[in-house]
């Protein structure tokens, strides 16, 4: 198994104090995945150089957008409000999380099905491209291997070898975990003392299952 790289990196772009709005999902309200993510932390506990992600910050990066500094509030807000009412009149399937990998520079929980979020990343590119232009969006970090949906659960600190991963790895849950997503966040998202974080939320709901008739 390859081991893992540094997540943090040096990126210049990223000046203290600067935001980028980025669309993702959140999972504030999703009980089984928290117990889940902290059975596999603890698991993964012993892996030197592994800094665990604490809940309030899980998250799917869907798609990265632009920098506050770049880009009008108002523009923002039509972007939100655009998108908002293309993910009112669609539903998520219910998503399934897991089990742990090797990400590059982390240990993540893939998520599947994976069609979906592809149709609704590209939705958002394709919205901001038209709204804000194509040559401002900003690209988040992605998988070597391109857009590959995942739950981050830890971001590794420094080069972290194959053998101590693996070791790590087997500890941690092989199920599938169910998640169902209620809504898309668009997030004013920062970079600072290794970790990602953000105080701005705004949330754009899925529709919702049509409820059952009672006869």
């Amino acid at each position: 198994m390859n081991g893992l790289h540094d997540h943090w990196v040096e990126m210049p772009e990223w000046t203290p104090g600067r935001e980028l709005w980025a669309f993702y999902l959140t999972f504030a309200e999703a009980p089984d995945l928290h117990t889940r993510i902290a059975n596999d932390q603890a698991a993964l506990a012993r892996v030197t150089g592994l800094d665990m992600i604490p809940q309030a910050r899980l998250h799917l990066s869907v798609q990265g957008i632009a920098f506050r500094d770049l880009v009008h509030d108002a523009e923002i807000e039509r972007l939100a409000q655009t998108v908002g009412a293309a993910v009112a009149g669609r539903r998520l399937p219910r998503l399934y999380a897991g089990p742990a990998m090797n990400d590059y520079d982390a240990v993540g929980l893939p998520v599947y099905p994976a069609e979906d979020l592809v149709a609704l990343r590209d939705l958002i590119r394709l919205t901001a491209a038209d709204l804000i232009g194509a040559e401002r969006i900003y690209q988040l970090p992605e998988s070597e291997g391109g857009f590959i949906p995942h739950i981050s659960v830890a971001y590794s600190s420094q080069e972290i070898s194959g053998a101590d991963l693996a070791a790590g790895l087997e500890r941690t849950s092989q199920e599938m975990t169910a998640i169902d997503v209620s809504h898309l966040s668009l997030v004013a998202l920062r970079r600072a003392n290794k970790a990602w974080s953000w105080e701005r939320e705004a949330r754009l709901p899925f529709a919702q299952p049509s409820p059952m008739k009672v006869s």
